[in-house]
């Protein structure tokens, strides 16, 4: 097949994030195609930068986890292609995705995820992943649940706030596999020896662990009772 000239793809790139939610197959749709284009990934993150200008805070987690989906694909050359360009501007993208907002407040716990993904992958090198580490570190453990305004202040209505209850869920769940997945033909006394190597004792990274999915809970809590206020 011939490869779409950059005005094509900027206009479809475009209109599939114009339709992108959190649910896994839009996520993946639109990094799969930004990942066969990668040759345009230029063009294609002015459109994501665009994107997340127009958007309320909520959604723009949307196309971070487009990001993070593109980051940590199987196909690493694309992939790194991918880390390269994002590495200059990655911290400032967070940093929309996050402000001190409640809107950014219910996306921080989801961003913690992803930013732990890269960490455990090393997408980045040391020096980002600190800066990551600090802006989070600014949130603290916070209320991650919108602080307790109401679904308008938190720009989610009633449907919006059910719907992203369920995709943080299927988020959740994935997470938890991804960190379990090991290669297929990884001998048993490999992972073993890995596990053995890598336990230590009680440290802050347990402690950022539980604060994570306290967040977790807190925000299925109040995001439910957000729900039922706007009902």
């Amino acid at each position: 097949m011939d490869e779409m000239d950059p005005f094509e793809a900027r206009l479809l790139f475009g209109n599939m994030l114009d339709n992108l939610t959190g649910a896994q197959p839009t996520i993946e749709r639109v990094s799969g195609f930004a990942l066969r284009h990668t040759a345009m990934a230029d063009d294609l993150l002015e459109c994501i930068g665009d994107k997340l200008d127009k958007l309320q805070v909520p959604p723009r987690l949307n196309l971070l986890l487009v990001i993070d989906a593109i980051l940590i694909s199987s196909n690493r050359a694309n992939a790194q292609t991918w880390a390269n360009l994002l590495k200059k501007n990655i911290v400032s993208t967070v940093t929309v995705v996050i402000p001190e907002t409640p809107g950014g407040d219910s996306n921080v716990p989801q961003v913690r995820k992803v930013v732990s993904g890269w960490k455990r992958k090393s997408v980045f090198d040391k020096s980002i992943m600190e800066r990551l580490d600090k802006l989070l570190e600014k949130r603290g453990g916070g209320d991650s649940g919108g602080g307790g305004g109401s679904a308008n202040e938190s720009g989610m209505k009633h449907q919006e706030i059910l719907k992203r209850i369920e995709e943080d869920r299927e988020r959740h769940k994935r997470h938890k596999e991804d960190v379990w997945i090991r290669p297929p033909d990884e001998l048993p006394e490999n992972e073993l020896e890995m596990y053995w190597d890598t336990a230590s004792d009680f440290n802050d990274a347990d402690w950022q662990e539980i604060v994570v999915e306290n967040e977790e809970y807190q925000q299925e809590r109040q995001l439910a009772e957000m729900a039922r206020r706007s009902v």
